[in-house]
């Protein structure tokens, strides 16, 4: 599948790649498919990237890898749109934001991405916990060894329980 972008020009991707939701991210509900590209070996930082607006792609991390508190409940009715059998299956993202030239890096932990790693379906859900909001620097935790971001247990991934 060819998918044109204004970042990366046109891609080739594997049709099977392609990640659906139901209902688009916040701001873009009627864009509903994506296909998530490796922003460089060497880093966390990926794309999310719309097959259907060339222009529209959010920069997303795993919220694990900077943050070692981070762990969410979702509904039941999120875990049946989500066709989710396992918490393992679950993969989560968040959108950074990236401003003043790169000095200002933040996550919004508020609105996480949950993607079906096994199906490929994937909802921004709205966390209902205080202790995570739209705006939580990232950039303090990027030069910080992995010991201090990390927690063994979590090397996985970021813990998803249903509510």
């Amino acid at each position: 599948m060819r998918v044109e972008t204004t970042r990366f020009g046109v891609l080739d991707v594997d049709e099977s790649s392609v990640i659906k939701m139901p209902k688009g991210p916040m701001g873009f509900e009627s864009l509903t498919e994506f296909v998530v590209i490796e922003h460089r070996p060497d880093t966390e930082f990926r794309w999310m990237q719309s097959t259907e607006d060339p222009a529209l792609a959010f920069v997303v991390v795993d919220p694990a890898k900077f943050f070692n508190e981070y762990e969410i409940e979702i509904s039941d009715a999120d875990v049946e749109k989500l066709h989710l059998t396992s918490e393992t299956d679950a993969t989560v993202l968040v959108i950074v934001t990236i401003a003043d030239s790169g000095k200002d890096i933040t996550a919004n932990l508020a609105a996480p991405v949950i993607i079906n790693s096994k199906e490929l379906i994937a909802q921004q859900i709205v966390v209902q916990d205080s202790r995570f909001g739209v705006k939580h620097q990232l950039i303090a935790y990027i030069d910080k060894p992995a010991e201090e971001k990390l927690s063994p247990e979590r090397v996985e991934g970021t813990t998803v329980k249903a509510a």
